[in-house]
């Protein structure tokens, strides 16, 4: 009798440990939120809540072929849907490839049509943050604030920012067709919707560019536009400090960073190293149990002394943000333009089996002053009604004694 119910035990345990490699992946992402997730409570699921979501998606790819990856992908969006956090989720193998080759600085291997695009947490849409120069869209009249409902005839709502990217991609001289809902009176996709066929291009950007002008007060001002955060801008912005510091009679320096969404967080922390004294506080990262990680200057900055402004909207966020706090706590510089976007929360972005890869959603940031900003934004020291996005920096620093 106890051979017999040996020989069951030995029938039985296959069938409930052996997983597929389609179950494998959905585990994979499952583990690894749960390992690294800031808000242990799972969106109030609890332990026990968010065990179930892994055995439902589980269950739900347990009879899906190596060749239907898509149901594998969406059982994967569904699970983390749960969560409620637009920054966790997974990205297909395309996805991946377009977001880091963003963070390292290079050109993405196909054309596009010159946009930055993020989620609009308030509407879920996918709206225009920036527009290149002389791209593609900019020719078309796209603008800022304005959202992507539709890519080649297929409803987007509900993807995320990068999905709808890689489907703007493709090969150089393809032609694909965006409707767009203007930014209306609000700025955040809420107006009428048009329809625009649009040739895909190489798309070379550029993160710093260095100009100078003249203030209404006949003072020298230098002007540092950073676009994005990558490996390179730190570079970058030193190189550009060098660059207005040739002007003799130079008495400020303008930071704009309007429009810039963010990208590679750290280089947010080394951009704010070079302006700030020795043991300056710039951050800290607080992760899932509380602990506290503090990101302090450990050399001295290139530039301290000159007076510094940077000039913000609605659009700076994340990386942008962690420098403007840290200047601005740090008394450095004075915060010019309208509240920031408000997001104070960082992921990992790591790869997983077939190149697919995962965002998770692993600390909260604390600017020096101790404000959590996510959702809030942060405040400028001199608020301006009259910059919009599209108008020239010389221009909105007018109403600011420089």
């Amino acid at each position: 009798m106890g051979s017999h119910r040996n020989s069951i035990y030995r029938l039985h345990r296959p069938s409930a440990w052996a997983l597929t490699e389609q179950q494998l992946l959905v585990d994979n992402v499952w583990r690894e939120v749960n390992r690294q997730y800031v808000d242990q409570s799972f969106n109030h699921l609890g332990e026990e809540g968010w065990r179930k979501e892994r055995l439902k998606a589980v269950q739900r790819v347990a009879n899906v072929g190596p060749d239907e990856q898509e149901v594998v992908y969406s059982a994967i969006r569904d699970m983390l849907a749960v969560l409620g956090d637009p920054y966790t989720r997974f990205l297909t193998p395309d996805q991946f490839e377009t977001l880091t080759s963003y963070a390292r600085g290079g050109n993405s291997p196909k054309a596009g049509v010159g946009v930055q695009l993020i989620a609009d947490p308030s509407t879920g849409k996918i709206v225009v943050l920036n527009v290149i120069p002389d791209s593609p869209a900019a020719k078309k009249g796209i603008q800022p604030g304005d959202a992507i409902v539709k890519v080649d005839g297929d409803d987007i709502s509900g993807s995320t920012a990068e999905v709808v990217a890689a489907k703007c991609r493709g090969d150089e001289g393809t032609e694909v067709s965006l409707s767009i809902q203007r930014g209306g009176e609000s700025g955040s996709g809420r107006g009428p919707v048009e329809s625009l066929s649009i040739t895909r291009s190489p798309i070379k950007t550029t993160s710093v560019k260095t100009t100078t002008f003249t203030s209404q007060s006949g003072h020298k001002v230098g002007l540092i536009k950073v676009s994005s955060f990558n490996l390179e801008t730190e570079k970058l912005v030193m190189e550009a400090l060098k660059d207005v510091r040739k002007e003799k009679s130079l008495s400020s320096v303008v930071v704009d960073l309007r429009g810039n969404a963010g990208g590679y967080m750290p280089a947010g922390v080394d951009v704010a190293k070079l302006f700030l004294p020795a043991q300056a506080r710039i951050i800290s990262e607080v992760d899932k149990s509380g602990k506290s990680t503090i990101y302090i200057n450990d050399g001295v900055g290139s530039d301290t002394d000159i007076d510094l402004y940077l000039l913000v909207d609605q659009r700076t966020a994340s990386a942008s943000e962690i420098l403007t706090a840290a200047l601005q706590d740090n008394h450095r510089a004075t915060v010019v333009g309208s509240r920031t976007f408000g997001k104070g929360r960082i992921q990992n972005l790591q790869e997983l089996q077939d190149g697919a890869g995962l965002s998770v959603t692993k600390a909260k940031y604390i600017t020096p002053s101790g404000r959590d900003i996510h959702g809030v934004g942060i405040t400028p020291d001199i608020e301006l009604k009259a910059c919009g996005t599209n108008d020239q920096a010389k221009d909105c620093m007018n109403e600011v004694a420089l």
